[in-house]
């Protein structure tokens, strides 16, 4: 992992939401490799559960774009690393409807990202100031929750074909990694702690 927001080769409604059992309508194939997923990333401090539309119907690298974006903005505003794990998925016309590109995903970083600071940097990247509904249902931020299924609920679409998933920078929040990481990995996890210690130094001065 090189922190670059990327599709993971592996072929591997909100965790609240009442009365729609959405885990256990996973194929139980699926379902395993989700589960293992969500058990791999569960160790990070996820701060904040997060839910982005778009209003017009985005074509595939768009939406992986401004999803690009708002990281980068993230890391700007913090002034350092942010952590996510972003599910991107859609829905193909059945019923007369179709539910367009949208992402879940969760965001971790060494400092408390602004709720705040989330809505406006994706709704600048997406609405319009006067289109006051797409405005105010473009993003949803929660609380994570741990003790919800939110990893498993980013990662639900991640098999099917109208489906996936992406991580950014998780090589500097996991301990670990399911394979030997190599020295680049290495090498910016060591400087992401440099950073992290001399951003601390600074605030605490």
């Amino acid at each position: 992992m090189t922190g670059e927001l990327r599709p993971n080769p592996s072929p591997i409604l909100p965790p609240r939401s009442g009365g729609f059992d959405w885990y256990s309508r996973i194929p139980f194939h699926d379902r395993r490799a989700v589960d293992a997923v969500a058990k791999w990333l569960r160790p990070i401090p996820w701060q904040w559960f997060v839910t982005l539309t778009f209003p017009w119907d985005v074509r595939d690298a768009t939406a992986i774009g401004k999803l690009r974006l708002l990281l980068d903005e993230l890391e700007r505003h913090q002034k350092g690393d942010v952590c996510a794990v972003a599910g991107q998925e859609s829905k193909p016309l059945q019923d007369g409807m179709r539910v367009p590109w949208h992402f879940h995903l969760l965001l971790a970083s060494r400092h408390s990202i602004s709720k705040e600071c989330i809505e406006a940097s994706w709704r600048g990247l997406v609405c319009r100031a006067s289109d006051r509904k797409a405005w105010e249902e473009s993003v949803q931020v929660e609380p994570y929750e741990a003790a919800e299924r939110g990893p498993e609920y980013c990662l639900k679409s991640m098999n099917e074909a109208f489906g996936d998933w992406h991580i950014h920078r998780l090589e500097v929040f996991l301990r670990y990694s399911p394979s030997k990481p190599s020295h680049r990995t290495i090498r910016g996890a060591r400087r992401a702690q440099l950073r992290a210690a001399k951003l601390d130094s600074a605030r605490i001065g």
